[in-house]
This record gives structure tokens, C-alpha cells and sequence, in this order.
């Protein structure tokens, strides 16, 4: 089964009268209604799942410092 968690805290209407709420952080079944039909409040980017002391930081692309094979690349030299 897979799992998504919530990216924030919201009372979500259902048919019948009833509301649920979707804590941030809380896991919940991709095929769960609720999910199916509120995607936009998760994620299955587990970060969201996780407690911590601290906030935790995103994580950024490593840039590639050297050209790939058969690569050229524009170079400046000083005057």
C-alpha cells in the first residue's frame, strides 16, 4: 500500500454532512477518498511525515562543476 502525507492542516467537507480533518504530517493511504479527492494536500515526499526538533532543510541540486562527455562549454578568460 502506498502512502502520502498531509502538507497541512484542514477540515475537509464529505458527503453526508460530515468533516474530516487532515493533520500536516499525518500518513494516509493513496487511495483513501479523502486523498482522492483533496490531492493538493499531500505529498508523497516523506519530509512531510517526519517530526523533528528543527526545521529540516530542502535539499538542492548538486550542480555539475565539469562538462559530460562530449560537452562543450563556454569559458570567459580574463582580458
Amino acid at each position: 500500500m502506498r502512502a502520502v502525507f498531509a502538507t497541512t492542516t484542514a477540515s475537509v467537507p464529505m458527503p453526508g454532512g460530515h468533516s474530516v480533518v487532515v493533520r500536516f504530517g499525518s500518513h494516509w493511504p493513496a487511495d483513501d477518498p479523502v486523498v482522492v479527492a483533496h490531492p493538493d494536500l499531500f505529498s508523497d515526499d516523506p519530509r512531510y511525515g517526519i517530526s523533528a526538533s528543527a526545521p529540516i532543510p530542502e535539499e538542492r541540486p548538486v550542480e555539475q562543476v565539469t562538462a559530460a562527455p562530449g560537452e562543450k562549454r563556454a569559458t570567459r578568460r580574463p582580458a
